[in-house]
């Protein structure tokens, strides 16, 4: 019997942010407690474990201010520092989503009343169409799309189909993501090789076996054919859509995390939102020129079974976000310069463990808090704060950036991480 495949359909929700809104999408989150000072678990904060990848949210404070697409499932996650404490627990659930903020906010009043009135009871209305008090609740399907058709106009930056999946390294521009690629052997569907020798706008130049000292390649018709997979979720791999040298185009799109080439002409889309299982099985390390370069700092070697789970814990981390905080130091970063680094390394993880995608791993920075952490420098102590070893570094440029580490509280650290974290105090600080 063929197995059936499951078909993830678009949900809606309604956010109420009020004074938290500025803060939650300077950060491209929702966050919310799971329970109050009295241990009640309402339903509006209950409902962040109903939100998938691809969901869209309607932000509303005063008016609807931003619609989103949700790039990262809700995890665990301490409060963010940036948030008003008020009487909420520190533990809570954060769910990472692309805030397209609108041109001038749709005002409540612009939302028929009969359709307010319509929505189910579970919804964000009560009986007189007014907003309920509360943090999140599912909308209708109806509304939510009645709502991006009327005002589509005024979100012209949502730039990413409703229920597609779109990885964080797709949003670089052309130009960045060109540079990433130079001197990897680029595959095209027909299976002829390409390689990028150099970047230099506004063009780039590539070598075939046809051309091997290189011809040039407007940028801009990389960053055309980008920008269709960023808003329509695919894009065919035709002269007709994307210039005559679409074949080398289709080649780079599919060095993308999680791109996938169909039928004929090949049209180019990104798996489903659901992120995959890691494979544990052994695999040999792979070629050298065959490398992905979309798996952290080029420098950073690993083994061929850590290859298929590195893109998948990246995708559980990072989703679609083009930017994120490390867990360690608190910097925002560009998705290139964070590493999805394991907490407790794989190595010694149960197989249960290796597939708690959500909890043994936290992103990380190339920029030195990844090694430092993969080296025991540093740690994460029981109360969730960086502890910095004891023993004087070897290099002063190490010392310096032990203190200004020291004491900072670590995002990553929850009740469900802490096992990870515990493990790594004991076995792995120098401290």
């Amino acid at each position: 019997m063929a197995e059936k495949k499951l078909v993830q359909t678009t949900s809606y929700w309604w956010v109420n942010q009020g004074k938290t809104y500025q803060q939650e999408r300077k950060a491209g989150i929702l966050w919310a407690p799971k329970a109050q000072e009295n241990g009640i678990q309402p339903v509006h904060w209950q409902s962040m474990l109903d939100v998938r990848p691809g969901d869209v949210i309607l932000h509303y404070a005063k008016g609807i201010r931003a619609l989103s697409v949700v790039a990262i499932a809700a995890v665990d996650a301490h409060r963010p520092g940036d948030l008003p404490q008020d009487t909420w627990d520190d533990d809570g659930r954060m769910i990472r989503t692309t805030y397209s903020e609108a041109a001038y906010a749709v005002g409540l009043d612009e939302l028929q009343l009969d359709e307010r009135l319509r929505e189910p009871k579970a919804g964000p209305f009560d009986r007189a169409g007014k907003v309920k008090q509360g943090y999140l609740f599912p909308l209708s399907k109806t509304l939510g799309e009645a709502v991006m058709a009327s005002f589509s106009d005024r979100f012209p930056a949502l730039g990413v189909a409703a229920g597609s999946y779109v990885p964080s390294e797709a949003r670089m521009e052309a130009v960045e993501l060109l540079r990433v690629l130079i001197g990897v052997p680029l595959l095209t569907v027909k299976g002829q090789t390409n390689k990028i020798l150099a970047v230099q706008p506004p063009n780039v130049i590539v070598a075939t076996e046809a051309s091997p000292a290189g011809q040039p390649v407007p940028i801009a018709w990389v960053e055309n054919a980008l920008q269709l997979l960023r808003t329509e979720g695919s894009v065919t791999i035709h002269p007709d859509q994307i210039g005559y040298r679409s074949a080398f185009i289709g080649a780079v799109l599919l060095k993308l995390p999680y791109a996938q080439a169909t039928g004929s002409p090949p049209v180019i889309s990104f798996q489903d939102g659901t992120a995959a299982e890691p494979d544990t099985s052994p695999q040999p390390l792979p070629d050298k020129d065959a490398t992905d370069p979309f798996t952290g700092s080029l420098e950073k070697p690993f083994a061929g079974t850590q290859r298929g789970e590195q893109p998948a814990l990246r995708r559980r981390l990072l989703g679609s976000m083009s930017e994120a905080e490390c867990a360690i130091c608190g910097e925002t970063y560009p998705a290139r310069f964070l590493w999805a680094a394991h907490i407790k390394p794989r190595s010694v993880c149960t197989d249960t463990e290796r597939r708690d995608l959500s909890h043994v791993g936290m992103l990380a920075c190339v920029l030195g808090c990844d090694a430092l952490f993969e080296t025991g420098y540093v740690s994460v102590n029981e109360n969730g704060h960086v502890v910095t070893s004891s023993f004087e570094p070897e290099h002063k440029a190490i010392a310096s950036k032990l203190v200004d580490l020291e004491g900072r509280p670590v995002s990553a650290y929850t009740k469900a991480s802490s096992a990870y974290f515990a493990w790594h105090l004991s076995n792995m600080f120098r401290g």
